[in-house]
């Protein structure tokens, strides 16, 4: 008489196989994922930067870049014009036409996995006015933003976004790990 299935040392040797497997599988996969989300977070930001610097210029008023944590990132935009990139003027607030965050509190551009590190996120907001100046509340300097993950450049790599004080225009970075520098992309 034949006999069918499968012994119980035939399953162990099968899961043992699949364990080993796994486990070679799941740092790489871990990897790749927290690349995408920083990759991810990079290309919310320029988008959002381009959206900031068309909105502004469509309804010719003003727009700020808002870091409330290192992780969070939001905006809002207004109908008052301004020309000057280092202050926010005083009729900014009365005339918001734009705050994702009234709708949604936890609203983030960011996937929340991603770190930056930017004076917006510690000296002031990043300001962009109709006349295409962008600049860094309170001192007017270019906004300058690095995405990475958690400060570990290394194993992760980053992404770096430098806006034009005078033009507006957007530079972008990538992180060479190799190397150790900023490589410009196109």
């Amino acid at each position: 008489m034949k006999q069918r299935g499968v012994s119980f040392l035939e399953i162990i040797v099968v899961v043992g196989i699949l364990m080993i497997v796994s486990a070679f599988v799941s740092p790489s996969i871990m990897d790749w994922r927290s690349k995408r989300a920083l990759e991810s977070d990079y290309l919310a930001l320029l988008s959002n930067i381009d959206f900031l610097k068309t909105r502004v210029r469509t309804i010719n008023g003003t727009g700020l870049l808002i870091c409330s944590s290192p992780t969070r990132l939001s905006y809002q935009i207004s109908s008052n014009p301004q020309s000057s990139s280092s202050v926010v003027s005083s009729s900014f607030t009365s005339n918001i036409v734009e705050n994702p965050l009234t709708k949604d509190p936890n609203f983030n551009i960011l996937t929340g996995e991603s770190s930056l590190v930017s004076l917006i996120c510690s000296a002031g907001r990043g300001i962009f006015a109709t006349n295409g100046l962008a600049g860094v509340e309170g001192s007017g300097s270019a906004i300058d933003i690095e995405v990475n993950r958690g400060g570990n450049r290394a194993s992760y790599g980053a992404y770096r976004v430098l806006v034009n004080q005078t033009t507006g225009f957007v530079q972008k970075y990538k992180w060479q790990q190799s190397t150790g520098l900023w490589i410009e992309q196109d």
